[in-house]
Formats: structure tokens, sequence, C-alpha cells
């Protein structure tokens, strides 16, 4: 049986819904809040529970429930992050404390594996934050003795592109970036990461370890001009300071994007480009021109 912690997020109900459609027994947990993500997608545990699911509740901040949630589990997915949560659900919370209260339970249940999506850079190490947040959680999973696949997904398009870049450019032809612009990352669709996590979980032969998975890099002004002829029109870059606010978005999802374009000019560069455990499956990973492309498409009324 397998057990899947953000299940009511978008990547881990995608997990979920096809874990649920090969077959298997899938129980996900849920709060009595879930799902609490009112502007970013996230996936109806009722939803879940009418394709099979056994839903079960928990918090990864209360370690004394996990012990029932982890009751004849073979494998745990866990996607679960803060990153688009409000206090107290923050990254420190979820992705770091969180993860390391599942992943000790995991190991005194006798779990027997153990699959968490992190991300590229997410290390220990890291600068504090959301990446070393993330990478003391994959520490704890690393550590606990139940054998892992730690998947470290670049940043996903549809919200360190679409998101970011994407609502600037629908709001006008200016898009602020904050810092110089000059650092490239790695990106990859969500949907493909949904995909190979339900290979991996579902692999019991894969050796134990940590993977990369990424299709390109590129930094934002590049981005920027590729998304212009996506949409058919030129969009202009302005560049911000860290600490300034843009001025190119409503008050409503201004915070957001301001904070996670500081993140981004605060963190390490990270272009790594990792195709090849996608390819051992079979996947075929989306290319940023080719979600542009979706993206800028008329969508049905």
């Amino acid at each position: 049986m397998y057990l899947v912690v953000g299940a009511t997020g978008s990547l881990g109900g995608q997990v979920a819904k096809k874990l649920l459609s090969a077959g298997e027994r899938v129980r996900v947990v849920v709060r009595d809040e879930s799902p609490a993500r009112a502007h970013s997608p996230h996936t109806d545990p009722e939803e879940l529970i009418a394709l099979g699911a056994e839903p079960v509740r928990a918090d990864l901040l209360d370690a004394d429930s996990l012990v029932g949630a982890l009751d004849g589990i073979e494998v745990v997915v866990s996607s679960a992050s803060g990153t688009k949560r409000a206090p107290p659900d923050t990254t420190e919370a979820v992705d770091g404390i969180g993860t390391g209260n599942l992943a000790r339970a995991a190991a005194r249940a006798g779990v027997r594996r153990f699959v968490l999506v992190s991300a590229s850079g997410a290390y220990p190490e890291a600068p504090a934050g959301l990446f070393r947040d993330k990478g003391l959680g994959a520490k704890a999973v690393a550590e606990s003795g139940v054998p892992y696949v730690i998947v470290r997904p670049g940043r996903y398009m549809r919200d360190w592109i679409g998101f970011l870049i994407g609502a600037q450019a629908q709001a006008g032809d200016v898009v602020e970036l904050v810092g110089d612009g000059s650092k490239a990352t790695s990106f990859v669709h969500e949907p493909d990461v949904a995909e190979f996590v339900f290979r991996v979980a579902r692999d019991a032969e894969r050796e134990p370890g940590e993977v990369e998975l990424a299709t390109e890099s590129a930094t934002y002004p590049e981005i920027v001009e590729r998304m212009g002829r996506a949409m058919k029109r030129p969009l202009q870059v302005r560049y911000v300071p860290i600490g300034s606010r843009l001025s190119t978005l409503p008050d409503s999802v201004e915070g957001i994007v301001t904070h996670l374009l500081t993140v981004h000019a605060l963190a390490p560069e990270n272009k790594e480009v990792a195709k090849g455990d996608a390819e051992r499956y079979g996947l075929t990973l989306t290319g940023i021109d080719d979600f542009m492309s979706q993206m800028a498409r008329p969508q049905p009324a």
C-alpha cells in the first residue's frame, strides 16, 4: 500500500491519481483544512476519495498522528511543501521539520521505500530558506534507514515561468526581474515530474539514491524574450534591486512573485540538465518553448 503525503497539492495529487489508475491501493494524508491553497493549483481530497483513495487525517508537525497513517504502508511518496502556504505551514516547518518527522516515523513503521520530491539545489548547506529547508528534509530521509529515492527536479515551469513571468506578461508589456537577471537555472514541467515519480514509486528494483531531473536551463531575460515570441508580441525587461517590490502586478499576487524572484536572485546558480533517468523510463521531457507555446494558446471558455 502507498501513502501519498502532499496529495492535496498539485504534484502529489497527480501522483496519487496515477497510482489509483494503475490499480494500486493508496492512502492519502488530509487535514481538516485541506486543501488550503485557494490561490494556487491543488487537488480536492474528495476527488481522490471518489477514485478509491483511503483518507487519513494526520499532520507532519504532529509525529504521533503519523503512526496510524503509516500502518500497513510499504511505500511512502511525499511531495509535501510549505512553498505556497501561509504560516504556520512554512518551508522550515513542512519541508524541513515535517519531512524529518515523517522519515523517522516511516523507519519505525518498517516502510520498505521512501520517495521524496525535493528540489535541485536543495541541500543543508544552502542559504537559509527554501532550499536549505528542503535539503534538511532530504538529509533526514537519507539518514532514516529506509531505502529511499530523492528526486531533485529543476524549477517547475508552471510556477517559475508561467506564474512569475507569465502573470506579468499577461498584465502588460513589461516584465520586472529582481537583481540583474544573469543567473541561469534549470527547469522541468511538473506533469513530467509526476509521471517520473509515479514510475519510480512502483519500481521496486530501483537502487536507493538521489536523482536530478531537468529539461534545460535558461536565464530569466532569455525566458522573457522567448515568451514574447510565443505570445507574438515584444516584452521589455526592467530590473529592480533586491529588496524592492514589483510594480507590474496587483497586491494580491505581487508579494509572492517578488518573494520567489528574490529567492532566485539570492540562490546559487544551478543550470544542470538531467534527462537520463527520465529516458530510462521512456519519458520525453517537455521543453521550455513547448511549455510556453501551450501557455500562449487560447484556453477553452
